[in-house]
């Protein structure tokens, strides 16, 4: 990759040319990484792992698979699949020393959507101090109904809660996360993701 500096001007040295002459510069996110994923974790397959389990189980199964996805997603993301968006992540990160909430949201966002692709969300917020991400649709709830996997007071939490701390922990990040928000009661599931003070 070539990156080229202009400019004299301290602050001017340190913006990037964004070119690379002779390749595409993809931004978004390969399909070939949503095939992958979406094969690799089948919804409907995850879904029945936690049928008939007892509430205890069926968390410690939630983990388990949110753990998986998101190992899937770095390992895709970061090797196969590394798009332009990443490199440009990656390079800001190193040279402003900030890595909240740019590493941790690149991993959340394509966390949702290589498995559920058809899933309606929206990042609300995106500072220094706070990560807020909604979901609208959620094809793991839909996928969990289908299966007859008890839903009610959202225990599917423990699979996104997982997920993304794997993503937290794989970007050196503390921070606190919670659901505030769920769809069987208000229509959207709110994550809220925080950096831990003095971490």
């Amino acid at each position: 990759m070539r990156i080229k500096y202009r400019y004299g001007s301290p602050i001017r040295e340190r913006l990037l040319v964004l070119e690379e002459p002779g390749r595409p510069l993809l931004f978004d996110a390969d399909r070939g990484f949503v095939v992958e994923m979406s094969v690799r974790h089948n919804l409907a397959s995850m879904a029945g792992t936690l049928k008939g389990k007892e509430p205890k189980k069926a968390a410690e199964e939630f983990r388990r698979l949110g753990k998986e996805v998101m190992a899937s997603t770095i390992e895709l993301a970061d090797g196969k699949f590394m798009d332009r968006t990443g490199e440009m992540v990656e390079e800001v990160a190193k040279q402003t020393g900030i890595q909240f909430p740019h590493r941790l949201q690149r991993y959340v966002e394509l966390s949702v959507l290589g498995p559920r692709p058809l899933d309606r969300w929206n990042i609300a917020v995106s500072t220094t101090s706070e990560l807020r991400m909604q979901v609208f649709s959620c094809q793991m709830l839909k996928a969990l109904q289908e299966a007859g996997v008890e839903t009610k007071g959202t225990p599917c939490r423990e699979f996104c809660l997982a997920c993304f701390q794997v993503a937290a922990d794989n970007c050196g990040l503390k921070v606190q996360s919670a659901l505030e928000k769920s769809l069987l009661e208000d229509k959207v599931c709110e994550f809220c993701f925080r950096p831990v003070p003095g971490a």
